[in-house]
């Protein structure tokens, strides 16, 4: 059993670490910010990507899983339902909030280089690293504490190159980026650390410091912290959502901003709209089933509708899977048996989790 697991880990990253994944110029990929709106915090992602295709997914708690590694995989229980923001497989998210209210955003970095795994320690791919917060941790801190026992792994260290940002209810805000096999975490309420795009921390502050830019991905920033600043100085808390709305058109790359995101994390609310369905959606995390013996729900992410999700929500099937699986190696990989058996891995993988109920929640 584990040498197959190992075998699936590494056919499943020759899938989503291939380079032509990224489907542009991968330091133009993705901006967040998080707001304080006189003491109201709202945070606020564009997804920026080479197509658009999605899913979003009710998770529900207590779903015990086990790692996409080939190295001292992590198992855990589900602690937390949230709703996450998929391309290329259920439990594989770029983006995503927890019944909680914690936020975490994965972004490239080109300069990111992740630690050797050692022995004790166990690893998650640095994207199902997304999920894993979700289902396990409740604030920024828990997240922290969790880089002690729990390594973000990549499979194609070359390639599979993202830092982290996360937020919870309280306000907390931090950045997580691995350099040099070290995490870098920067955590405070300054302006430059609310506001992340695809540069390190150190050239990102560089640029705001000096008012220079020397790429797209530091111009974003910029813009970005001045935003923050601006909400902080001069916006209502009653203006809070449309302020972070505009700000994200703001920072917008046309033909590769996919999805705009709004997280409300103390009201457990999320809303969106996509670059080809423009209307607004929302799901209230509060209004959701996340009991273990829910099932995991989801819905088209262009789906071409207005307002509350949870009508449209219907029960997650193999074929929902499929459906957006199918399109991403469409875009993404060439026909050759490499394809053939990596999609199968993929798809075969949410049938490995399994129901064990809330009080079963583990963390290794």
């Amino acid at each position: 059993m584990k040498s197959r697991n190992i075998r699936i880990s590494i056919l499943f990253a020759a899938f989503v670490c291939m380079p032509w994944l990224h489907g542009g110029n991968v330091a133009d990929a993705c901006t967040v910010m998080r707001f304080s709106f006189d003491g109201r915090v709202v945070v606020a992602r564009n997804h920026d990507w080479g197509f658009g295709e999605g899913l979003v997914v009710v998770n529900p708690r207590g779903i015990q899983k086990q790692a996409i590694s080939p190295v001292q995989p992590a198992k855990w229980v589900s602690t937390y339902g949230s709703v996450s923001f998929v391309q290329f497989g259920r439990e594989i998210p770029f983006a995503g909030m927890n019944e909680h209210g914690l936020t975490v955003d994965l972004l490239q970095l080109n300069q990111a280089e992740f630690p050797v795994i050692q022995p004790g320690k166990h690893s998650v791919n640095v994207v199902q690293w997304v999920q894993y917060q979700l289902d396990t941790a409740a604030t920024v801190a828990d997240v922290i504490a969790s880089l002690e026992k729990i390594y973000p792994t990549p499979m194609v260290p070359s390639i599979e190159r993202v830092h982290y940002f996360v937020t919870d209810a309280s306000g907390d805000v931090a950045t997580i980026e691995f350099l040099d096999g070290k995490p870098n975490v920067h955590r405070s309420n300054e302006i430059q650390d609310c506001a992340l795009a695809n540069s390190t921390c150190i050239d990102s502050r560089d640029a705001f410091r000096q008012q220079r830019w020397r790429n797209n991905s530091e111009r974003r920033y910029y813009q970005a912290v001045c935003q923050v600043q601006l909400a902080q100085e001069k916006v209502t808390p009653a203006d809070a959502i449309e302020y972070a709305r505009q700000s994200l058109s703001k920072v917008d790359q046309p033909g590769l901003t996919q999805w705009s995101i709004v997280y409300e994390p103390a009201e457990k609310r999320i809303s969106f709209s996509t670059r080809v369905a423009k209307k607004i959606r929302s799901l209230d995390l509060d209004d959701l089933d996340f009991d273990p013996a829910s099932d995991a729900m989801t819905v088209d992410v262009n789906k071409d509708v207005a307002g509350d999700l949870i009508p449209h929500l219907k029960k997650y099937t193999a074929s929902d899977n499929e459906q957006i699986v199918n399109f991403a190696f469409d875009r993404t990989m060439p026909k050759s048996f490499l394809r053939t058996a990596v999609k199968q891995l993929v798809l075969n993988y949410p049938a490995t989790l399994s129901v064990v109920g809330e009080s079963a929640a583990i963390s290794e």
